[in-house]
């Protein structure tokens, strides 16, 4: 364990304001928002239609009508308690049985490679299903590469679940997060269907049959195509600042845990609120800095697939399937670069781009071993995921099977099986993303602090310290 470099004069000992300039356009891009809300909802509210709808035997029912029986509400709160007793059920299991997970998920996911290769190949798409088995034989060939490295992502984890039961407010921020997000999507997805609505009757748009037979909406001016866009861009943004201000903010208190813990100084009693302030405060415009690169990937890839959607073009199809692929490869690798340099915003209070800058020099001196770390522990997390997702899923299907609620018997009831699974499968995966969050957090930024300077923990924690050099000895 040999330090990249020196961490003295890396701690700002004043607080200063990062990358103010991205907090400045956020707040423009938030008022630009709310401007553009005002205007259509106002159109909008003057242009509604009859509150209340004819059915064809001339009866008035009022449009926003909607009952909720009593086992609905039963479903909903019981799925509430079930997902979250799953999610953390889990999170003590990876505690306690890390070693386990770490390898059986290791298998998992090569089996779950080489499955989805060969039911691609059953179907028919032969380029798709062998790019998934040899991907999944590669990762099973150099089994001994991951073995080498699997002791110590067992060990962050431990030291990572330990560290969270310690400091609970990581998963009420982490819960926070995911709260707000979902808010954040509710209300975004109401404001683009007013959108719509405004500028595609401003726009005179309208449904047309292309050459090549298919549907499509044409208009006569471009105003609901901007709207759209700009909509978009929104939405990918603040989506990505919301995610963003909860890993820097955990990734602090884990920062406090690895510097302060078991120093002279010692470690504040509860660092949460006071890394959530730097995170929202000092660190804003950085977080602000970093997402806004991610969102303008994101908006390429929308226009993209708009192009792919209203093209009727085959080689205008293939050109922007191949640039979204380009695109979508380079989001991935900027996501997974901006968790390591929002750390290091975190941990330092860096800028945004000083902090790429360090996180570039560690990827070079550090990266097989930051790769493989961070893809062993996402098996973990990914296979905790798909686990309570599925059996969130058969919980949904058993209650309505078994309690048979008002809404299975008047609809048709495939269809209503099918739309309750789907919803427990995705309330599953959201409540796990709550403990997920914050393990990726920790591990990352134990990894980061490590790499950069081991000494602190052997000063302040030579039990652990001595542990990880057994395991870890790069």
């Amino acid at each position: 364990l040999i330090p990249k470099d020196q961490t003295q004069g890396k701690f700002s000992t004043e607080a200063r304001y990062n990358d103010v300039w991205a907090t400045v356009l956020f707040l423009f891009n938030i008022g630009g928002f709310a401007a553009l809300n005002v205007y259509s909802f106002k159109s909008y509210a003057d242009n509604l239609a009859n509150p209340y709808t004819v059915l064809d035997d001339g009866t008035r029912v009022a449009t926003n009508a909607f009952a909720v029986d009593h086992s609905l509400s039963i479903l909903v709160l019981s799925s509430i308690a079930v997902t979250f007793a799953l999610s953390f059920g889990y999170f003590i299991l990876i505690q306690r049985k890390t070693a386990f997970l770490v390898k059986f998920s290791f298998f998992f996911n090569i089996f779950l490679t080489v499955g989805m290769g060969i039911l691609q190949i059953m179907s028919g798409n032969i380029f798709w299903g062998g790019l998934f088995l040899v991907s999944g034989i590669l990762v099973l060939f150099f089994y001994k590469l991951w073995a080498k490295r699997m002791p110590f992502s067992i060990l962050l984890l431990q030291t990572v679940t330990s560290v969270t039961r310690k400091y609970p407010g990581t998963l009420a921020v982490a819960f926070s997060g995911l709260f707000v997000q979902i808010a954040w999507s509710a209300f975004w997805i109401f404001s683009l269907a007013i959108n719509f609505s405004v500028f595609q009757r401003t726009s005179n748009c309208r449904v047309e049959e292309g050459a090549s037979g298919k549907s499509k909406l044409v208009c006569d001016n471009n105003q609901l195509y901007w709207v759209m866009l700009y909509l978009h861009f929104v939405l990918f943004w603040n989506t990505e600042v919301i995610k963003n201000v909860a890993h820097v903010t955990i990734s602090g208190v884990f920062g406090v845990y690895y510097f302060f813990e078991g120093s002279a100084q010692g470690a504040p009693s509860s660092p949460t609120l006071g890394s959530a302030k730097r995170a929202l405060t000092t660190s804003f415009g950085s977080i602000c800095f970093g997402s806004l690169l991610i969102a303008f990937l994101q908006t390429l890839r929308y226009v993209l697939r708009s192009l792919k959607s209203d093209s009727d073009e085959g080689l205008m199809v293939f050109l922007a399937t191949c640039a979204e692929c380009i695109l979508a490869c380079l989001e991935s690798l900027f996501e997974t670069f901006n968790k390591f340099a929002f750390t290091q915003v975190a941990m330092y209070g860096k800028p945004f781009v000083k902090a790429a800058h360090d996180t570039w020099e560690l990827v070079k001196d550090r990266g097989v071993d930051a790769i493989v770390n961070d893809n062993l522990v996402g098996n973990v997390l990914g296979m905790g995921t798909l686990a309570v997702a599925l059996t969130s899923g058969l919980y949904g299907y058993l209650f309505v099977k078994i309690v048979q609620p008002d809404f299975y018997a008047k609809e048709d009831e495939a269809l209503a099986v099918f739309a309750v699974i789907l919803v427990e499968i995705l309330l599953g995966a959201v409540m796990m993303s709550v403990p997920n969050n914050v393990i990726d957090s920790g591990v990352t930024t134990t990894f980061v602090a490590l790499a950069e300077d081991p000494q602190t923990l052997y000063r302040t924690k030579p039990d652990l310290y001595y542990a990880i050099a057994t395991e870890y000895t790069q």
